[in-house]
């Protein structure tokens, strides 16, 4: 069975490639539509197919050190299998409950808030990340030094395939944070 991260990885360059070549067709003035990739599954199909304990919580439900987490009117999936903290698929939000335990509060609603980013603004990791940070700042959430904890989680990853390095992905998170926009 292929990881749950693979997966989204799958949907999310499809979902790429299907715009490439949207784009590419209306470049040369044709009015062709290619066939879209399989649709998101919706949270009882992921439920359906991790198993386990997973549950479904209704928009605002999901609590992370007392406060309530909300991302719009989007559900949240606890996963405990889930081999990532936290993950998105469009229309819901997936945390792992056990792997966010182990982290600090500020990191935790990052994660949430990277996620929930992602319903907003797409599967472009940068603009999660600064989603996420510039949220944090509005909601008094995120200190600079609460920002600090973040880059010292992620400045290890060396990045992949959807991510750049932790280092680099710091650097945009410490300018997104001090964007003087932010209100």
């Amino acid at each position: 069975m292929a990881t749950l991260t693979s997966m989204m990885m799958r949907y999310f360059r499809a979902r790429v490639a299907v715009s490439i070549a949207i784009g590419a067709a209306l470049a040369a003035g044709m009015s062709a539509r290619p066939a879209l990739a399989d649709p998101p599954p919706t949270p009882d199909e992921y439920i359906s197919h991790v198993g386990g304990d997973a549950q479904v919580l209704a928009p605002g439900e999901f609590v992370l050190d007392g406060a309530r987490q909300q991302c719009g009117q989007r559900p949240t999936v606890i996963d405990n299998t889930l081999d990532d903290y936290g993950a998105a698929y469009p229309g819901f939000l997936i945390m792992n409950p056990r792997l966010l335990d182990r982290v600090s509060k500020p990191v935790k609603f990052w994660i949430y808030a990277h996620e929930c980013g992602h319903q907003f603004r797409g599967p472009d990791e940068e603009t999660a990340d600064c989603f996420a940070v510039q949220r944090g700042r509005r909601q008094g959430w995120l200190t600079a030094e609460g920002l600090e904890e973040v880059c010292s989680f992620i400045s290890p990853s060396k990045g992949d395939s959807m991510h750049f390095s932790g280092s680099y992905r710091c650097e945009y998170m410490r300018k997104c944070y001090a964007d003087p926009g932010v209100r």
